[in-house]
């Protein structure tokens, strides 16, 4: 079984051709995997995609040329220049529009989930606070409206505030997971807690819903993704009551329309969740997004995820757009662009292919070619069979007896799309963390790829403010001395070899 690649897609030619048709890419948000994903038809049969780092991506707006991208503690705001992208210095002539840099607004985190832009403002779903709100250069946020039933602003994601549904410029609904007025309280009830409301009066239309997300008005019709029962619903908000469109068969969250099209994401579930193991789609749900033509009420194609992606967070159709670019603000091209009135210029910039000719006339691999990205939640079925061949021993004897039942978490050291190493480790409730293997393949040793990669976890382990963390292997299926001389350089780490 080969092994996949990262951010390798799984697709019928179909969806290819359908973006094709419609002259439209995709753009999708993952938080879990910290990018914005563009997604577009190289041509009938096959599709392209663009990876950018946009860390803990949460929600987008889209409105003529301008995106803006909640990351973790930042709104990041593009604009697109179509003039640019036809001069790109790395691949000229290749982009048709190029969704460029402009602003940062740092609002800290605010679990931003759905976004807008409304006359001239950027309005926000602000769940940390339950609440809507502008996001502007004078705070981190401007709140203007909560639900009744929230008595306070507070940094307690009282009742999970995430979707709005807007016609004409204008708010019309909102969604929520629950009623509740405490920090986190609607995590009591959140298979059958959730709401859309009536904006701004803040009426209860419909409830009951199952972690409902991503209202949206088209051609005055009122679909909501009915999320953790994988199920896209149409709404009649005068009588409260609503039918199923379409089973989606995932996590559903993140929706845009084209036409007579939608584009749902969808995102697993965690197999061994007590909350949604008895779920329908539990068994069936994967990471990718689905479209639905709307006459017939049926799915015409899907992307999945095989590798890289667990969970999408927004999409957003990019009209008109065939083969788009992004720039996020730690690429160093993205430096180098320039543009004002009528005029537009690129500084000097490598290209790609001098990139790639520097990094063939090296012996070893340098350390800005290679790239590090963290997997969360990766199921042990899902580690055999991918990187079997990448872990060490004893866990893969674990693995094989299936004497691990939780997730694991990967960080993955890469060159282009081949993995050259990784760490498997999990982070356990009581804040300590236990390292299962750290594996480098044999022509990359003695380069310091594995000291990197403990490097990069001892961070992780720091944000997280854990503290304690044991490795422990058999002696006769590690090299005893390498393995102390190694872990000698992190004193916080247990090591035991029986």
């Amino acid at each position: 079984m080969d092994t996949p690649k990262p951010f390798e897609l799984e697709y019928p030619p179909q969806f290819a051709e359908l973006l094709h048709k419609l002259n439209i890419s995709l753009a999708l948000s993952t938080y879990q995997a910290g990018k914005v994903v563009l997604i577009s038809a190289f041509d009938n049969d096959h599709l392209i995609q663009l990876p950018r780092t946009f860390e803990n991506a949460m929600g987008m707006a889209i409105k003529d040329e301008k995106l803006a991208v909640a990351t973790g503690k930042n709104v990041e705001i593009l604009k697109n220049s179509s003039d640019l992208a036809k001069i790109y210095p790395p691949k000229p002539n290749t982009y048709d529009s190029m969704y460029m840099p402009r602003a940062t607004y740092h609002t800290g985190y605010l679990a931003l989930h759905d976004m807008a832009f409304l006359k001239d403002k950027l309005v926000v779903v602000n769940t940390l606070f339950s609440c809507l709100s502008h996001i502007d250069k004078n705070q981190s946020f401007t709140p203007f409206w909560q639900p009744p039933f929230i008595s306070d602003y507070a940094p307690e994601d009282r009742c999970h505030l995430n979707g709005i549904a807007i016609e004409d410029d204008e708010i019309k609904y909102v969604t929520a997971l629950g009623t509740t007025d405490t920090a986190q309280g609607w995590r009591d009830n959140k298979i059958k807690g959730g709401v859309l409301m009536e904006y701004p009066s803040g009426k209860i239309l419909v409830d009951g819903l199952s972690m409902p997300h991503s209202p949206r008005l088209y051609n005055g019709k009122l679909y909501v993704l009915n999320s953790a029962q994988g199920e896209l619903i149409e709404v009649n908000p005068e009588t409260g009551t609503y039918e199923v469109v379409v089973n989606l068969g995932g996590f559903a969250r993140g929706m845009d329309i084209y036409g007579d099209y939608l584009f749902i994401g969808v995102s697993k579930l965690r197999h061994n969740s007590q909350v949604f193991r008895d779920l329908p789609i539990a068994e069936t749900s994967f990471a990718g997004v689905i479209a639905v033509y709307l006459p017939y009420k049926t799915i015409v194609g899907q992307v999945k995820y095989k590798m890289s992606v667990d969970e999408i967070y927004d999409v957003k159709v990019l009209a008109q757009k065939t083969r788009p670019n992004i720039l996020s603000t730690d690429m160093e091209v993205n430096k180098g662009a320039i543009i004002f009135n009528e005029k537009f210029y690129w500084g000097e910039v490598k290209s790609e292919n001098e990139a790639k000719n520097t990094q063939k006339s090296q012996n070893t691999p340098q350390q800005g070619s290679i790239r590090v990205q963290v997997l969360k939640n990766i199921r042990p079925t899902q580690i055999y069979e991918q990187f079997s061949n990448m872990v060490c021993k004893d866990l893969k004897n674990d693995l094989a007896n299936k004497n691990i039942n939780s997730s694991l978490n990967l960080i993955v050291a890469t060159m282009g799309n081949t993995p050259l190493g990784l760490v498997v480790f999990e982070a356990k409730k009581d804040k300590t963390a236990k390292i299962h293997s750290v594996f480098v393949k044999n022509e990359f040793r003695n380069k310091k790829l594995a000291t990197n990669l403990l490097k990069h976890l001892h961070q992780i382990l720091q944000q997280n403010q854990i503290e304690y963390v044991e490795a422990n292997f058999t002696s006769k299926n590690v090299d005893e001395e390498i393995t102390k001389k190694l872990f000698a350089k992190f004193s916080n780490v247990n090591l035991i070899i029986e």
